[in-house]
């Protein structure tokens, strides 16, 4: 495995993908391995924190507008998985976009509720937009929504209406942007759940800021959630061995963004600088998507640090990020359906934004000679047999995707990333499904 991972670092590739440090040493400070300690005195316990760790946890909810926050060494699944338990039993009602991750499905689960889709309008090109607030009005009095806000492409909804319209029937709102962490830093960008109204957020720093993988936040707001209810299960979720350098790290770089504005605005320069020389008319075969989509299928902002290009050509997404590997020393995040996904951040530097800029160039004079086509996409629509719950628990079988076609799954199919279920353990597995796994487990 070392070996395997020196040799792809030695290829010198760009990472336009997570984590958000893009292996950038301004962010990564000296000596990191030297932060692996543990719960030695002067540390601090992430269980039960009252030194360093509290102190830290204080300035990140003050910074956020949270009245409490909470490291999660375990990435976001874990406070999602743990906000789930809290929050939600057999008798409760929940609402959950259908664009959840699957963390979410793993808590419903464990927690033993039955789910009630929430389904956010899809793009022409068969992308999930944003939720419109109309769709709750029918909501029980005081079920738990659960809201995606970006979607992993960028997509936010519009989190103050539908906020005001869940607790105006006692419910409460947790939104998982997870894509969402360095909102808060620049105007450039939406404005964060946590400041529209949003009970429990749910944070990815090592997405959009540039900390190592796993390190994550959930934020509670507001009287509707007792955070001594969610305590428990963050710990139960959590390793008793935290990560020191994760958490260190983090601290290092907050501090320095906090500190330092000036990171946020010279990136968010660049970014209009890369997005203008990117910007394509309908005659490239790979274009990039801008702010033009707001306003649409439930979309009610963008976050611009996410580019996502939209493929008019023959030739498959996941052929067309290999030649950008190959050919260009550029790793996209995400290729599927008609789409590209490259992630930015503060991390990014002018020559990976110039060598992105150059092997799009290069790529569309090498498409634009293959004959154009609009891809067909479309959403799948599982009919949901039995409660996640329910499927985990049942004697099960392992078939093969092609004979798979109407049995009912035991168990989460999903394109990873973004993580996002296309079949849900207990939906019946319907024709179409693309040929991502050579089996699937289904209930006997």
């Amino acid at each position: 495995m070392y070996e395997q991972m020196q040799s792809y670092l030695e290829k010198g590739i760009y990472p336009f993908h997570m984590p958000g440090h893009k292996r950038n040493p301004m962010f990564l400070p000296q000596g990191l391995a030297n932060l692996d300690l543990t719960e030695i005195p002067g540390m601090d316990n992430l269980h039960m924190p009252t030194g360093i760790i509290k102190g830290f946890q204080e300035a990140i909810a003050e910074f956020y507008g949270a009245d409490e926050s909470f490291l999660l060494v375990n990435g976001s699944s874990a406070g999602i998985i743990a906000t789930m338990c809290a929050v939600c039993d057999k008798n409760k009602k929940i609402y959950i976009t259908r664009n959840s991750h699957i963390s979410t499905l793993n808590g419903m689960a464990l927690v033993g509720t039955d789910e009630t889709w929430i389904r956010p309008e899809v793009t022409p090109d068969g992308l999930y937009g944003g939720i419109n607030p109309e769709i709750l009005d029918s909501m029980e009095e005081g079920a738990v929504v659960f809201i995606v806000s970006p979607t992993y492409e960028g997509f936010v909804s519009d989190i103050k209406e539908i906020a005001a319209r869940v607790h105006a029937r006692g419910g409460i709102l947790i939104v998982d942007e997870a894509h969402g962490a360095h909102f808060r830093f620049h105007d450039a960008f939406p404005t964060s759940a946590l400041e529209l109204g949003a009970d429990i957020v749910v944070q990815s720093f090592h997405k959009t800021l540039p900390a190592l993988g796993q390190t994550a936040v959930l934020h509670v707001k507001g009287d509707r959630v007792d955070s001594a209810l969610l305590k428990p299960f963050i710990q139960t979720m959590q390793t008793t061995s935290p990560s020191y350098m994760l958490m260190g790290q983090l601290d290092y770089v907050l501090k320095m963004l906090w500190s330092r504005p000036e990171i946020f605005e010279t990136y968010v320069s660049r970014l209009v600088r890369l997005r203008n020389a990117l910007s394509s008319n309908e005659s490239q075969a790979i274009s990039l998507t801008g702010t033009e989509r707001v306003g649409s299928h439930g979309i009610y902002d963008y976050d611009v640090g996410k580019l996502l290009f939209s493929i008019n050509a023959l030739e498959r997404p996941g052929i067309i990020s290999k030649m950008l590997a190959d050919e260009y020393q550029v790793q996209m995040e995400m290729a599927a359906r008609s789409n590209l996904l490259a992630m930015t951040s503060v991390a990014d530097t002018d020559e990976g934004f110039q060598r992105l800029w150059g092997a799009m160039g290069s790529l569309n004079i090498k498409l634009n000679e293959i004959e154009k086509t609009k891809p067909t996409t479309r959403q799948l629509s599982p009919e949901i047999a039995m409660s996640p719950s329910q499927a985990i628990r049942q004697k099960t079988e392992e078939v093969a995707w092609e004979a798979a076609v109407g049995r009912i799954a035991a168990e989460v199919i999903a394109e990873y990333p973004p993580g996002i279920a296309l079949v849900a353990p207990g939906e019946r597995i319907p024709e179409g499904l693309p040929n991502i796994v050579k089996a699937i487990r289904v209930v006997k």
